[in-house]
């Protein structure tokens, strides 16, 4: 199908199709380029036809994690933004989770205060496996509604494939998730003092993509790139946080060029003292 015809057939489903949308404001970071076709579906149908249209198509959610090339993407970006409701325990894949998790510790639910601080939507938690010292997500996962070859597919949790910051659900749009909390007295102080703990170690307020870096078996990437003398190195507009190592930030401006050559530095020069290869944590599309 020519992209003048998908077109066609998308707006046919009711979407407002848009080009050349800036994707940097939708990232954390504040980087990237445009969106050839940039949609906001607000109905399981219409992800359908998005992903029936013969266009290649990306999932965006918060924009955490994330590095959009200064290209742009070609195809169709779709953000899950207007699927944001929650029924009870069942929460909708644009759900932000910072939401949730306030919502659910204030009802005096146990289960997602240790993600307090993480930006997120809830579908790209899931997909991701979002988490941190205090906890990941999928410990509070009963299952996960997901879009498989034009198929809506319920998956329980050990179907999602939950690992380290990965699952098994590529080339799957998550949609929903209903998650197992219970009652806990001591949610909310556990809440206020993970909350607390990391607005004392993060550069929560600064344009971030949050950790760049998974922790290799038994080190902290933060550490290893503390002590390999990085704090404060700087390529153009990005620069290693002097708050948390595993943070870079955008001083305004940055391209992604900026940040990738910043990480290549950053890979580099712990291998060259530690012998340790840093893997990626943020996705690059």
């Amino acid at each position: 199908m020519s992209t003048v015809t998908a077109e066609t057939v998308l707006r046919e489903s009711g979407l407002d199709v848009r080009s050349g949308v800036a994707l940097g404001p939708f990232t954390t970071l504040k980087v990237g380029g445009a969106a050839e076709i940039y949609l906001e579906p607000d109905s399981i149908e219409q992800v359908q036809a998005i992903t029936s249209c013969g266009l290649p198509y990306r999932v965006l959610g918060s924009g955490a994690n994330l590095l959009v090339p200064d290209a742009g993407i070609p195809g169709i970006v779709l953000r899950l933004a207007r699927l944001r409701k929650r029924t009870g325990l069942y929460a909708e894949a644009g759900m932000s989770l910072p939401r949730l998790v306030k919502e659910t510790v204030s009802e005096g639910l146990s289960g997602l205060q240790c993600l307090a601080g993480v930006p997120a939507t809830i579908g790209g938690a899931i997909f991701m496996n979002a988490g941190g010292k205090h906890g990941e997500i999928c410990g509070a996962v009963r299952f996960v509604d997901v879009l498989e070859e034009g198929k809506v597919r319920r998956l329980s949790r050990e179907e999602v494939g939950f690992r380290y910051r990965s699952t098994h659900l590529e080339n799957r749009i998550v949609l929903g998730a209903e998650f197992e909390l219970e009652p806990e007295d001591r949610v909310r102080e556990r809440y206020d003092e993970i909350l607390s703990g990391k607005k004392s170690t993060q550069p929560l307020g600064s344009p971030n993509a949050g950790c760049m870096f998974k922790n290799p078996p038994g080190e902290s990437a933060g550490w290893l790139i503390q002590q390999a003398d990085l704090c404060g190195a700087r390529v153009n507009r990005v620069h290693v946080s002097g708050k948390h190592a595993n943070f870079m930030i955008n001083d305004g401006g940055a391209s992604s060029d900026d940040v990738l050559r910043l990480v290549d530095l950053v890979q580099n020069r712990v291998e060259d003292r530690f012998g340790i290869r840093l893997e990626l944590e943020i996705q690059i599309w």
